[in-house]
């Protein structure tokens, strides 16, 4: 099949040439300058490509079918067991190394800091603070799903930091609160997550996409304000803090569009001074909060 034939079948449900490019490279192995030379697709590669295509005429998200999502200018595997990662919580990536590069002392900067990452899905968010930190001394990564962890594992070698990541299977902080011996956290830790915080069947704020395609454990929990999972959090934050003794612990969260009138209100009664940041879209969507 003609490679301009292909191109312009594509182009009818407006995929742009970039995405084009990257299917036929990942389907046929050929570098871009191999394309660039080449007419025709081998048939071979046809049935595969017609597959991808009629999966985008669905809905199917490009990353699920590249198996492949940027976040944070570095690439990660992903496929339908984990969320796709999205620019909007690129921010909690920066507060977290304005913090340690701002806010934390140098005595500190030379121990080391410990991350804990609850709920990873596919590690992005530790990941990316990592490879753009040299103060973490360790990270834990936390998450219910064995399946989600298998996805992690698989981006915690792409990026070779399997001598500072552990993995943990597990409900929030439960492990880390029930087996101190297991654990070694720094004086200063910083926990990041990136909980559901959907409320249960909201389908009317979510893009169809979203629904049809990426995980439920992922996005739904509680049926009031999908608040609920933070607010245990965040009880277990404070006793993490105390079990290990730790000097600082800040926490970095991430909210929905709707949530922060409740957030800041619960935060409040519960004497913490929670500080804002906004996204892309000028929402407020994350959040940080010293215990």
């Amino acid at each position: 099949m003609n490679k301009l034939e292909i191109i312009s079948a594509w182009k009818k449900l407006w995929i742009t040439d970039n995405i084009i490019e990257k299917i036929i490279l990942k389907i046929t192995g050929f570098s871009k300058s191999q394309l660039f030379l080449t007419d025709e697709v081998e048939e071979k590669y046809i049935a595969e490509i017609t597959k991808n295509y009629h999966q985008l005429q669905s809905g199917k998200p490009i990353e699920y079918i590249l198996h492949k999502a940027e976040f944070y200018s570095l690439d990660f595997y992903i496929d339908e067991r984990v969320l796709i990662p999205r620019n909007d919580t690129e921010v909690m990536v920066d507060e977290v190394l304005n913090e340690i590069s701002n806010e934390l002392n140098q005595e500190t900067k030379e121990i080391g800091i410990s991350i804990i990452d609850v709920w990873t899905w596919s590690s992005c968010i530790p990941i990316s603070i990592i490879e753009n930190s040299q103060h973490i001394h360790n990270c834990y990564v936390i998450d219910i799903s064995k399946t989600a962890l298998e996805i992690s594992q698989k981006n915690i070698n792409k990026h070779w930091f399997w001598n500072k990541i552990t993995q943990v299977q597990g409900d929030l902080l439960s492990d880390l609160l029930w087996n101190k011996s297991d654990f070694e956290l720094s004086h200063n830790t910083i926990i990041t997550a990136n909980l559901p915080y959907i409320k249960d069947n909201d389908f009317d704020n979510m893009d169809k996409s979203v629904v049809q395609n990426e995980p439920a454990l992922a996005l739904y929990w509680w049926k009031k304000t999908g608040f609920e999972l933070y607010e245990r959090l965040i009880l277990e934050c404070t006793q993490l803090k105390k079990i290990y003794h730790l000097k600082k612990l800040i926490l970095f969260i991430e909210i929905g569009f709707d949530q922060y009138e409740y957030s800041k209100e619960y935060l409040e009664e519960h004497w913490f001074t929670p500080k804002y940041y906004k996204d892309n879209w000028e929402i407020f969507r994350c959040v940080k909060v010293e215990i």
